[in-house]
């Protein structure tokens, strides 16, 4: 009785979180308000609760700082030295204003499957993002949206290959590659952005045919820069350096220099070393069309603006810490990790449920592969290298099918970057994370259990 009262005061705390996020209440005091209900419920020491809140969070806050420190002004640098403005025109002439999802969603997918941490590629595509909205006349309220379309999706788990945390973690545990079940990853790749591009695609029209379209005062004052014309770089300038940072990571996660690898000193390194390289170039080229002054004042608001994003964020991992710790969260994992039945359909319940539970997708892939009996239950089943890899594939997608409910840290992050809210933006981001993920998800769990693996 006592973990069925534990499981009751997690749900309960989940949707406190949730529904007051929702309603614009800051972060940290809706995590408090959670934490609370938390405790009581599972007879955790309120004291002890709330401990574990603020730990997690100062330990959330310190790992990440520095590559939210470094996109932010790496976004800054792009908008105000006029690049994004440029690589926007230029696509706009290119392929004109109905590309737009397309370009966002595109540059962000490569940007995620380049390397670059999912969770704070929001910072460097929004300037390109608010750029071509405004040239295209679409409501800044989707673009959280179009980001997330290439941020949380396809890129994110179901490529072949793409180094982000989600596909990689079930490679440690299986014994499988980043390219496991390449062709059930390509379709699941082809589901979510097929359905998300088209669905978009209808937004944008239905808000235009509504009279909606891009509102300055949607921005805050200076935010994104309105350069034009000939004070733009040229294209060929604009988008260097979005190629040096995509390239310039990719070498240095890869390439170890002697017995000196960035890596080995911190996981985020590679990029963060990968955008100071960008930025400085950001900085030379501002300095050299005349934007002096522009510039270095973008580096002073970067250094400033990246706080917020990465507070709302901290607080909902550190609240995660705190559902963690309970007996009520013991008794849920126990649960679901002793679901009897196939295993792709059982792994990919297990994965889904804990991911929206903690609200963070590879938690979820950690928790349920840190079981070894569940894993044993599963790989027991599974007799060849292609069933296992069918496994990786599904787990992977699988962990983006909940985990950006409201209380997602992702999705709080994303939203401050954009300056929009759940009440204006988190219906078009709960359709093209949620619905359409775990539609594809579905979709290879049934081709994987009729004994399509490859």
């Amino acid at each position: 009785m006592t973990n069925a009262i534990g499981i009751i005061g997690l749900i309960l705390g989940l949707a406190i979180l949730s529904v007051l996020i929702y309603r614009r209440v800051p972060a940290i005091l809706a995590a408090l308000a959670a934490t609370l209900v938390v405790a009581v419920f599972n007879a955790t020491e309120i004291w002890t609760a709330l401990t574990s809140l603020f730990n997690g969070l100062g330990g959330t806050f310190g790992t990440y700082f520095p590559i939210f420190f470094f996109a932010t002004i790496y976004g800054k640098l792009m908008s105000d030295t006029g690049c994004a403005n440029a690589i926007a025109e230029f696509f706009i002439k290119l392929f004109g204003e109905k590309s737009v999802v397309l370009v966002i969603s595109i540059t962000t997918a490569l940007l995620v499957y380049g390397g670059v941490t999912a969770m704070v590629v929001a910072f460097t595509v929004f300037p390109l993002g608010v750029s071509l909205c405004r040239k295209a006349n679409i409501t800044k309220k989707l673009l959280p949206a179009i980001i997330q379309l290439g941020q949380a999706t396809f890129a994110l788990t179901a490529l072949p290959g793409t180094p982000q945390l989600n596909n990689i973690i079930p490679t440690t545990y299986l014994g499988t590659t980043s390219t496991a079940a390449p062709v059930l990853g390509l379709i699941a790749s082809a589901i979510m952005f097929g359905l998300g591009y088209i669905y978009l695609s209808h937004e944008v029209k239905r808000s235009q045919s509504r009279g909606e379209g891009f509102d300055e005062k949607s921005l805050r004052e200076g935010s994104v820069s309105q350069l034009s014309g000939k004070d733009l770089p040229k294209p060929f300038l604009a988008f260097l350096p979005i190629i040096m940072l995509i390239s310039l990571y990719m070498l240095f996660e890869r390439v170890s220099f002697g017995a000196y690898s960035l890596k080995t000193y911190n996981a985020y390194a590679p990029v963060c070393t990968a955008m100071i390289i960008a930025i400085i170039y950001l900085l030379i080229l501002g300095t050299i069309m005349g934007h002096k002054i522009t510039v270095i004042g973008s580096v002073r608001k970067g250094a400033v603006e990246w706080v917020g994003p990465l507070l709302n964020f901290s607080v909902v991992v550190g609240f995660g810490k705190v559902i963690s710790s309970t007996p009520g969260y013991a008794s849920l994992v126990e649960t679901v990790t002793s679901l009897k039945m196939s295993p792709y359909l059982s792994a990919a319940l297990a994965v889904t449920l804990l991911a929206g539970v903690t609200g963070s997708a590879s938690g979820g892939i950690n928790i349920a592969l840190s079981s070894k009996e569940l894993v044993n239950s599963w790989v027991s089943q599974l007799s060849t290298p292609a069933q296992l890899g069918a496994l990786h594939r599904i787990i992977s997608v699988s962990s983006c099918g909940l985990d950006s409910l409201p209380h997602c840290g992702g999705i709080l992050a994303t939203l401050d970057v954009c300056q929009e809210s759940h009440a204006t933006s988190y219906k078009y981001i709960f359709v093209i994370t949620v619905i359409f993920t775990l539609i594809a998800a579905a979709v290879i769990v049934l081709l994987a259990s009729i004994g399509f693996t490859y």
